[in-house]
């Protein structure tokens, strides 16, 4: 027997999560900005209770940060903590990516192609939240192949750990026409596509963590000196 989630609308707390979500990856909160409760549920048009239930669930998942005497925060990373997260990224993701990679079907490979495309044109149109969104699209492709609902989500976990930081580097290089990191993105983007195209599973894995590899990288420069690495804007 295959149980199914219960259909019906979405509660109150899970509209909280999802607009504290949206606001987060918006750079609407930004890393370190305060979560003021009643104004926040106000504008969500929603009470306090269903806001602070969903404060605890995205404090659980890392994106919310409770600090004494001050409240609930958008969370920051300091360099260690990003090192120690993109560590925990490799090790899981690279689990879910042998297990997905097996499974590719051309209806699947066709969506990640559209992801990489959207990617690109969002980009193109400094669209922070579309080059977050669609290349999360791509990455999943592969995840969501994975067969293993825990190591799913915590891969989803480490995720949207990062969002908020990722919101922050897109705003600060795309408002100034800097798409040399998206650029690279893509064409690495294209090379594991055309790897998996071709069934060339072990190319395609090393394409891929290689890809994080330098995402790491690109990123650390980024939140280690607190600016973008395009005109030295301090992050957000």
């Amino acid at each position: 027997m295959t149980l199914k989630p219960p259909a019906g609308p979405r509660t109150a707390e899970d509209i909280a999560v999802a607009e504290l979500r949206a606001a987060i990856v918006r750079g609407d909160l930004p890393p370190g900005a305060a979560v003021r409760q009643d104004a926040t549920a106000r504008e969500f048009g929603l009470s306090v209770i269903p806001l602070r239930e969903a404060l605890k669930t995205l404090t659980a998942e890392g994106l919310i940060s409770h600090r004494p005497q001050q409240g609930y925060v958008v969370t920051e990373l300091d360099p260690a903590e990003l090192d120690g997260v993109y560590r925990v990224r490799e090790l899981l993701e690279g689990e879910a990516e042998r297990a997905g990679v097996q499974r590719v079907n051309p209806s699947k490979l066709a969506a990640m192609q559209a992801s990489m495309q959207a990617q690109q044109e969002a980009a193109r149109a400094g669209d922070a939240v579309g080059v977050i969104t669609h290349n999360r699209s791509f990455h999943f492709g592969l995840f969501d192949l994975c067969g293993n609902a825990l190591l799913h989500r915590y891969v989803r976990q480490t995720w949207d750990a990062l969002d908020p930081h990722y919101a922050a580097f897109y705003r600060c290089t795309l408002i100034v026409g800097d798409t040399s990191r998206t650029d690279q993105i893509h064409g690495e983007h294209r090379s594991i596509v055309d790897a998996l195209a071709v069934r060339d599973l072990d190319k395609a894995i090393g394409l891929l963590t290689e890809h994080r590899r330098t995402g790491h990288d690109s990123f650390n420069t980024f939140v280690r000196g607190r600016v973008s690495p395009a005109n030295g804007v301090t992050m957000l």
